[in-house]
């Protein structure tokens, strides 16, 4: 499934958890790792800023890129000494997230792994401008490593046993099992398909729920999701079905994530109804920021909205509840 991961890092050693979880992946479906690197020139990096007086040289220039090559083939150096993969590393310069968005379109990235915690460079944006650049930007899924344990105890290494995928009944949001279902192959995991219900309009009366407005929005739910289940078990991973009732639908993926202790949440960014219609806006952002556990992001190219197969039309006729 995945051929090339692109592991951004920016030498500040905050990424090296992204980096091992991007070998273990590559090890296991016999994929190269990219290492990449960009150096900021002026602003980027707060460099050349006249209100510091800073004056950026040729000659500064040029012993920061030498410094930041050397770095980079000693980090590609550990890698190979330490994983069976294949490594490769790349020293490029401008706009952060424009240079790795066109990296990964002329590498034919298909998978990229970047960390959550760092304290400068792209580690320090990796929750903020580039993380969402790249997810917006491309349609190459984004593998936000959020480590468990603190800095002297890393944990990275853990696989990815649990994984939550929350689906809404749509097509478009479906795509993202294509790219999930692979991974959780390969780490030997388990998959829990989650749809979340929310109250619709008149389910309140007087301050109070008007029950049971939500048996058939549950029911209907379950039924879609014991079908993609039923497919992604033929593929031979486990898969278990969740619904859950709540207002706000991030929280609510979030918080059943952190309760049954999840390993990465695995979301798509664009869909038209239901869950689907507002996580291009507050509910993956919400989702990525707020979450414990990894997150696997995806932006699928609106071209393949429509799909021709008749159950996705079923699906959609039997979850209009959800839209």
């Amino acid at each position: 499934m995945y051929s090339n991961i692109m592991v951004p890092t920016d030498g500040s050693g905050f990424d090296r958890e992204a980096i091992l979880v991007a070998l273990r992946v590559a090890e296991r479906c016999g994929a190269k790792v990219r290492l990449v690197r960009v150096l900021g020139a002026g602003a980027y990096f707060g460099m050349g800023a006249a209100a510091d007086g800073v004056i950026a040289t040729p000659e500064t220039l040029r012993a920061e890129h030498d410094a930041a090559l050397s770095e980079l083939y000693a980090l590609a150096a550990e890698c190979r000494n330490i994983s069976s993969a294949e490594i490769s590393s790349d020293l490029e310069q401008g706009p952060i997230a424009d240079i790795l968005a066109g990296y990964a379109k002329r590498n034919d990235i298909d998978l990229i792994v970047i960390s959550s915690h760092g304290r400068r460079g792209i580690a320090r944006l990796s929750l903020g401008s580039v993380t969402d650049s790249l997810i917006r930007g491309t349609t190459i899924p984004v593998l936000v490593v959020k480590p468990k344990a603190s800095y002297l105890t890393p944990e990275a290494t853990k696989e990815f046993h649990h994984i939550v995928v929350p689906l809404d009944g749509s097509a478009l949001a479906e795509q993202i099992l294509t790219r999930v279902v692979p991974l959780a192959k390969f780490e030997d995991a388990e998959i829990t398909l989650l749809h979340v219900v929310t109250p619709s309009e008149g389910a309140f009366e007087n301050g109070e729920t008007r029950l049971p407005w939500w048996k058939k929005k549950v029911a209907g739910a379950q039924a879609y999701l014991s079908r993609r289940a039923s497919e992604i078990r033929l593929q031979g991973v486990a898969t278990t079905i969740e619904v859950v009732v709540g207002e706000k639908i991030a929280e609510a993926i979030t918080d059943y994530a952190r309760k049954e202790r999840a390993d990465l949440i695995a979301i798509a960014t664009h869909g038209r109804g239901g869950l689907a219609r507002v996580l291009r806006g507050s509910v993956a952002d919400g989702v990525t920021k707020s979450a414990m556990s990894s997150i696997l992001v995806f932006h699928p190219d609106k071209a393949l909205e429509s799909r021709p197969k008749k159950s996705a039309e079923k699906s959609r006729e039997q979850v209009t509840a959800f839209a």
